[in-house]
C-alpha cells in the first residue's frame, strides 16, 4: 500500500484547524503522514498544532515566515516523503474514508492522477464499488486539457491525489509570482506530463464557507483583474501540442465571457458590502474594459447563450449599465 503525504498550509485557521485535523486523524486507511506548514501565523494556529502532535505521531510541523499559500504548499512538497501527494486548507475537512477511496482507485496499474469530488454534507456513504473513470493520455488530451482552458471544473488540487515521481518528472511547482490560479497553474504543470489518470464519483472534500467571506471578498478582490490574468495565462505552454491555438483562443473567449456575466450578477447582488455607487462604478469599470469591449464583440459568442445571458450580453455591448442593473435585480429577486 502506498503512503500519502497530506500537506495543509496554516495560516490564522484556528477556529476550524483542529476539526481539520481530526478529520485526517480519523481516515480508515492509516498509512499517512500530515505536514502542517504554518505561515507565520499570528493567531494560536501554531499552539493547536503543537497540542494536537503530543496525540498524532504523524503530524509534522513546519514554520515559515507568511509567504503564503503557494510557498507553504512547495514546503511541503520538498518534506513530503509518501509515494502520493494531497492537499487539504486548513478550515476545510476530508470524509472519513478519502483515502481509502483513493487507494482503491490506485488499484488500476500506473494511475499517476485521482481526482474526487467535493462533499455536500458530512454524511456522505462510502460504496467500495464507487463508479471509476479511467483517462488514458489520448482522452485526458482530448477531453481534461479543454476543461482546464474553459471552466474552474478542475482548478482545485484538494480533491486530488498525485504520484510524488510525476510532479518531480514535471519539476511542478506552485507559482510565487501570481495571487491568483495558483492551484490551477500547478495543475495545467503535473496533468500534461499525467499518462493515466482515475475520476472516482465518490465526495472526499469539504470545503468549509466560513460565513461573512463571499461578501468580504468581493470587496477585497479585484476579480475583473483576476479573470484578465487568468485569460492571458499561457495554456500553449501545457496544452498546445494537442490543442490548436485557435481553439485554445475558442475556450478562453467562452470562459471569459461566463466569467464577467456572472461578475455583472456578483457586483450588482444587494448582499454585497458596496454602496449603490460603487456597484455602478465596478460595473462601468468591467464594460470600458479593452478585453471586455474585445470579447464581447464578437457576435458567434452570443449562439446558444439563454435569455437571461443574452440580454446582459447586449447590454455589455452597449454599455448600457442602468439595464445591466435592472437584469441582475430582477434575477436575483426572481431567484430568492
Amino acid at each position: 500500500m502506498p503512503k500519502i503525504s497530506i500537506i495543509i498550509p496554516v495560516y490564522n485557521a484556528a477556529p476550524y484547524l483542529e476539526d481539520c485535523l481530526q478529520s485526517i486523524s480519523n481516515q480508515s486507511f492509516t498509512d499517512f503522514e500530515i505536514l502542517a506548514i504554518n505561515d507565520g501565523s499570528t493567531d494560536s494556529s501554531l499552539n493547536i498544532l503543537s497540542q494536537y502532535q503530543k496525540k498524532e505521531e504523524r503530524l509534522k510541523i513546519f514554520s515559515q515566515k507568511n509567504k503564503g499559500v503557494s510557498a507553504a504548499r512547495n514546503l511541503g512538497l520538498e518534506n513530503g516523503s509518501g509515494e502520493f501527494v494531497t492537499f487539504v486548507d486548513a478550515d476545510d475537512w476530508l470524509h472519513s474514508e478519502t483515502l481509502r477511496a483513493y487507494v482503491i482507485a490506485l488499484r488500476e496499474e500506473n494511475v499517476d492522477i485521482v481526482i474526487s469530488q467535493f462533499l455536500q454534507k458530512r454524511n456522505n456513504f462510502f460504496k467500495q464499488d464507487s463508479n471509476i473513470q479511467i483517462f488514458d493520455r489520448k482522452e485526458i488530451e482530448q477531453k481534461i486539457f479543454p476543461k482546464f482552458i474553459e471552466s474552474d471544473a478542475y482548478n482545485s488540487v484538494c480533491n486530488k491525489l498525485y504520484r510524488k515521481e510525476l510532479i518531480k518528472m514535471a519539476n511542478a511547482q506552485f507559482p510565487m509570482d501570481v495571487r491568483i490560479a495558483e492551484d490551477a497553474q500547478f495543475n495545467h504543470q503535473v496533468f500534461s506530463w499525467a499518462q493515466k489518470i482515475t475520476e472516482i464519483d465518490f465526495q472526499t472534500y469539504f470545503y468549509r464557507e466560513v460565513e461573512g467571506s463571499a461578501t468580504r471578498n468581493v470587496v477585497k478582490n479585484d476579480y475583473l483583474q483576476s479573470n484578465v490574468a487568468i485569460y492571458h495565462i499561457d495554456f500553449q505552454k501545457y496544452f498546445g501540442a494537442s490543442i490548436s491555438e485557435s481553439e485554445i483562443v475558442k475556450l478562453k473567449n467562452k470562459r471569459f465571457l461566463k466569467s464577467i456575466i456572472a461578475l455583472i450578477y456578483i457586483y450588482f447582488n444587494p448582499k454585497n458590502q458596496f454602496s449603490l455607487k460603487q456597484r455602478f462604478s465596478k460595473i462601468k469599470e468591467i464594460v470600458e474594459n479593452d478585453l471586455v469591449v474585445k470579447i464581447f464583440s464578437d457576435h458567434t459568442l452570443k449562439q446558444n447563450l439563454g435569455r437571461y445571458d443574452l440580454a446582459i450580453f447586449k447590454a455589455i455591448q452597449s454599455k448600457n449599465i442602468l439595464k445591466l442593473y435592472l437584469y441582475t435585480l430582477y434575477s436575483y429577486y426572481r431567484n430568492s
